[in-house]
């Protein structure tokens, strides 16, 4: 009995994670993220951007958690999500 509680509590320790597709990220510094309705950034040079209220901080926009998954635009213009 005891091992297959043992069994049962090893399954959850291994629960792989999914990337998030319905959502993008921006970074707040040091390991805060904050998650975002996925931002449509058209392919290009430019660096993804989204400014969250009027006159506010223009975040860059990241796919995942991580700050090599930084977003490509075809503009330097911030997109506004206010």
């Amino acid at each position: 009995m005891l091992a297959f509680i043992f069994a049962i509590a090893l399954s959850f320790a291994f629960v792989e994670t999914e990337a998030d597709y319905n959502n993008d990220f921006i970074h707040l510094g040091g390991d805060s993220w904050l998650p975002i309705p996925e931002v449509n950034c058209a392919e290009g040079d430019e660096t993804c951007t989204v400014q969250r209220t009027e006159g506010g901080q223009i975040y860059d926009v990241y796919d995942e958690e991580d700050l090599s998954t930084l977003k490509e635009s075809d503009s330097t213009e911030p997109i506004k999500q206010y």
